[in-house]
């Protein structure tokens, strides 16, 4: 599963980038149904964007958060909400993403491996 970061003008989208290269990324997803924790603070990682650097419309090198699931994740199909925590190293902070909007991730109960 892949999180594409958008630049939403309000920050140097450059700077952003290496930062992130000095941060801790975690990823948590829980049922929409009752809010049972199904991934607690899972580290993963941020993917470089591939084909992207000095094509036309792409600021530089561009990059999406990723989560690779496991088989034991999850047990059963429905809707979950995932976010990803962003902790910056150098003090900064931390952001969790999505920020605007709920990230829904969709499981099909003939995806999962029994």
């Amino acid at each position: 599963m892949y999180l594409e970061l958008i630049p939403d003008g309000r920050y140097d989208y450059s700077c952003f980038y290496d930062k992130l290269q000095n941060a801790d990324i975690y990823f948590m997803m829980s049922d929409i149904d009752n809010g049972v924790k199904k991934v607690g603070k899972k580290l993963t990682d941020a993917v470089k964007k591939e084909g992207c650097n000095g094509a036309e419309g792409c600021l530089g090198e561009e990059y999406y958060l990723s989560y690779n699931f496991t088989e034991r994740d999850t047990n059963k199909g429905g809707v979950f909400i995932g976010q990803f925590i962003i902790n910056f190293l150098d003090g900064s902070g931390e952001l969790i993403v999505p920020i605007r909007e709920e990230l829904r991730i969709n499981i099909l109960e003939g995806s999962i491996k029994k």
